[in-house]
């Protein structure tokens, strides 16, 4: 596609915004140029949106900070007619070429189209046809999506959508440990989501089936992808981490590194988790969902970053953001209450749809699952713990691994190596996750 750029709608210079609507620097940076298919698409939005068509101006400023995606750039965009002023959010793949093709960006974004194009709305008609339409009753928590593509051929793709921050979202602080109130709405709305998984299947297995997404890791997995060496090294940090009187640990994450391959497939496999699968969200991290506050409380919470949606034991979910977003002290106070927390929501849920708990997902088949699948907090803790422990400026330049791995097909170092500042933060909380997932029985 030949690019139609209008270059001179970009301003020169701009501040950056982190994902809080602050400055995240305090030196204006120039935002790139725009590919020509994201303004096409924000020209076909803007009549929709009350603007006179070839009337108004489109400017970008970055809508994120560093850290704050990995296969995704988010820029925010301006339509302005008079006094007309919209803002939204526009999510593209990397400009970069090699960073785009060497992280497997079209796919990602084919995914996540797919999820706003057709399975949030199904899933919303679906619950709206069980008699659930407030927002408090259900799963109704992601931002309004007001266009969604996807052409992987010409590695194109823009997924338009509000700016959660005009209406008073603002991101957790990824570095500080998530707290119970912020944890428990969490869990309730997981609850929710994975509750219509589990009902959907019963009520319209036909209507269900388009949505049993494949693992998209398992490219990760091959054995001459340019992955594997870098898994190994992000688990031999993990290692490292442990104490020399940690025999026992040590020796089950010796084994680990053996076998990491296959408890990866092994965990990401759908089938081996029914009649229980679900489809999950997938990247149950602090960066990927957001806060409405009230007087300094959470009152509701939006799910944000679809990418890597897939069918798979509910589990994963779970330990994701229990072993990633809390430490030691929080699970040893509240561990089984989220997961208390999350059964109730689940089960109130499947009610509201009509269903019974005990028949299509009872109690007893969570702990299962869990003792089954439960380690997938260690292997998703080995790559989310270094990152959440490693300020902005310090994370590596990701365009820089891409260009790398393009001239060597191999990424040997560890994504996130640890540094002088976050190596005791490391070692305490990743050491703390391998402890907790042996004591819970999930190794």
């Amino acid at each position: 596609m030949t690019d139609q750029t209008n270059s001179s709608l970009i301003p020169e210079t701009t501040t950056i915004t982190n994902g809080h609507g602050e400055s995240s620097q305090s030196v204006d940076e120039q935002v790139p140029e725009m590919p020509g298919y994201l303004y096409a698409a924000l020209k076909q939005l803007g009549p929709k949106e009350g603007f006179t068509e070839g009337k108004f101006a489109i400017e970008f400023d970055f809508g994120s900070s560093k850290g704050d995606g990995f296969v995704g750039q988010m820029f925010k965009a301006t339509l302005s007619e008079g006094d007309k002023r919209e803002v939204y959010l526009c999510k593209i793949p990397p400009l970069d070429d090699a960073r785009r093709e060497q992280f497997g960006s079209m796919a990602a974004f084919a995914r996540e189209v797919m999820v706003y194009d057709r399975f949030l709305p199904t899933i919303f008609e679906y619950q709206r046809s069980k008699g659930i339409q407030s927002p408090s009753d259900g799963f109704f928590h992601t931002p309004r999506c007001y266009h969604a593509h996807c052409d992987e051929s010409a590695q194109e793709s823009v997924i338009i959508m509000e700016d959660l921050r005009l209406r008073e979202f603002r991101l957790w602080n990824k570095h500080n440990i998530i707290d119970h109130d912020h944890g428990t709405m969490f869990m309730t709305h997981l609850g929710r989501l994975h509750a219509i998984s589990l009902a959907m299947k019963r009520d319209q297995p036909k209507q269900f089936e388009q949505f049993k997404l494949p693992n998209p890791f398992d490219v990760m997995l091959k054995a001459d992808g340019p992955f594997r060496n870098m898994i190994l090294s992000q688990l031999q940090m993990v290692i490292d981490a442990l104490h020399e009187q940690d025999t026992l640990e040590r020796a089950k994450m010796e084994q680990l590194k053996e076998d990491v391959f296959d408890e990866l497939a092994r965990c990401g496999s759908g089938q081996l988790a029914e009649p229980y699968t679900v489809v999950g969200h997938g990247d149950c991290w602090t960066n990927n969902m957001m806060f409405r506050y009230e007087e300094g409380i959470p009152k509701e919470i939006v799910l944000l970053d679809w990418q890597v949606t897939r069918y798979v034991t509910p589990v994963q979910d779970l330990v994701y953001f229990i072993f990633c977003c809390t430490d030691a002290d929080f699970r040893s106070k509240y561990y089984y209450e989220m997961i208390d927390i999350y059964y109730t929501s689940l089960s109130t849920m499947l009610a509201k749809l009509q269903h019974d708990a005990g028949e299509l997902f009872p109690r007893a088949a969570l702990d299962e699952q869990l003792r089954v699948f439960g380690r997938y907090g260690i292997l998703m803790g080995m790559f989310l713990v270094p990152m959440m422990c490693t300020r902005n400026e310090e994370l590596p330049d990701i365009e820089a691994l891409a260009h790398k791995m393009s001239e060597t097909q191999q990424l040997d170092e560890s994504f996130f190596k640890t540094t002088d500042s976050n190596q005791e933060a490391y070692a305490t909380r990743m050491r703390a996750v391998v402890l907790d997932c042996i004591r819970y029985g999930y190794f």
